[in-house]
């Protein structure tokens, strides 16, 4: 009996095993014409190699890690509309007066300079006052001249610091009664941020006293040491409104414009359309900055008449300008102007500008050129 259940269970035992067999051997049928075929592709079809895939994959990551990343900007810059620091929004402006005759050209810095005034001074010239809202990164900045008190009532309606190298009798008194914060390079303990540089125009050396500078990096440096306020008060108002395209839709054409502030000073400005800009020309010549031979170009254009006489016994013949009441002038923007009004309550207050239906002026973004002039002179358009 016991034999019989041995021999029975090896009778099963080979019959399984029979089966086993028998699949193995049909699934190796089936693999080897596919091996076959997968042998025959061509090079270009087979699977790359993942390990130097990897290491491309890993060099693209490290360059795209490498590349300078865009400036994200989350304020506006009051003076232009265009985006900067949100830390610097409430920054009191920097505002230099500038030398304005042929043997101190080109300035340096004024690529940089937010907006700009020319305005006359005695001898039939002008000056400028360039006012920096974020001085820190602009380079050299000059040459400086001596403010007017009529400078540092620009200055005053932008609660800006102001930045000379000496002043007239009348500026004195105007600083003192306005309370202004004045860094002078002639008098005085705040002189620290200037320095003279008689090479600071490449390839030319200019007379001593067309050489006094500061820079971005001392103003930076020694604003914050000086005892004043470096920020506007909490409720400071701006009142320049920007938006993208501030060409007034009822314009002239302004295409180039010329604005007389003396019967010997004119200044032009002629409109780039690749730019949508303006940019200027004076004593026959582009208006650029030493620093890097640039072209400022201005998207606003101001034309302010107002009443300029001569002080009267002055022993050099200096001028006062008014700049409170109100008065006339010109708004030109995108290759177009209209007629506006100006007005301004007090020494402390901003200027406001409207057109001549009493609605606002709305600037486009960008750097803006202001020139100040007497009534009987003008501008004359293209």
């Amino acid at each position: 009996m016991l034999i019989t259940l041995i021999v029975i269970f090896l009778v099963i035992l080979a019959v399984l095993l029979a089966i086993v067999l028998r699949d193995v051997f049909s699934i190796g049928s089936y693999i080897s014409p596919i091996r076959d075929v997968v042998s025959q592709e061509p090079e270009t079809q087979r699977e790359p190699d993942r390990a130097r895939q990897d290491e491309e994959e890993e060099e693209e990551e490290e360059e795209e890690e490498e590349e300078e990343p865009e400036p994200e900007f989350f304020g506006v810059n009051p003076l232009t509309g265009a985006p900067m620091d949100e830390k610097n929004m409430r920054n009191r402006p920097v505002a230099v007066v500038l030398n304005n005759i042929q043997q101190a050209l080109p300035m340096n810095g004024v690529s940089k300079a937010d907006i700009i005034y020319e305005y006359a001074v005695e001898g039939g010239i002008t000056r400028m006052l360039a006012l920096y809202q974020d001085p820190s990164r602009v380079g050299l900045i000059g040459s400086i001249r001596s403010a007017r008190h009529y400078t540092v009532q620009l200055a005053e309606s932008y609660d800006a610091i102001l930045v000379a190298a000496g002043r007239s009798p009348q500026a004195h008194t105007e600083v003192n009664n306005l309370k202004i914060p004045f860094l002078n390079e002639v008098e005085g303990p705040l002189r620290d941020v200037f320095y003279r540089d008689r090479n600071r125009i490449p390839g030319q050396r200019v007379g001593s006293v067309h050489s006094v500078v500061t820079s971005g990096a001392r103003l930076a440096e020694w604003l914050p040491q000086y005892n004043f306020r470096l920020m506007h008060e909490s409720d400071y108002k701006h009142t320049l409104n920007f938006v993208e395209d501030g060409a007034p839709p009822r314009g002239g054409n302004a295409t180039e414009a010329v604005v007389s502030f003396s019967s010997g000073k004119t200044t032009s400005f002629i409109f780039d359309s690749a730019e949508s800009a303006y940019y200027a020309r004076q004593a026959g010549r582009d208006f650029t900055d030493a620093n890097d031979k640039s072209r400022p170009y201005f998207a606003n254009i101001l034309v302010l008449k107002t009443r300029i006489t001569g002080i009267s016994g002055d022993d050099v013949g200096r001028l006062n300008i008014e700049t409170t009441g109100k008065g006339e002038g010109y708004y030109i923007s995108g290759g177009k102007y209209i007629e506006i009004e100006w007005m301004r309550a007090g020494k402390s207050d901003p200027f406001i500008y409207i057109q001549k239906d009493g609605s606002s002026i709305n600037f486009g973004i960008g750097k803006t050129y202001i020139c100040v002039i007497p009534t009987n002179m003008d501008a004359t358009f293209k």
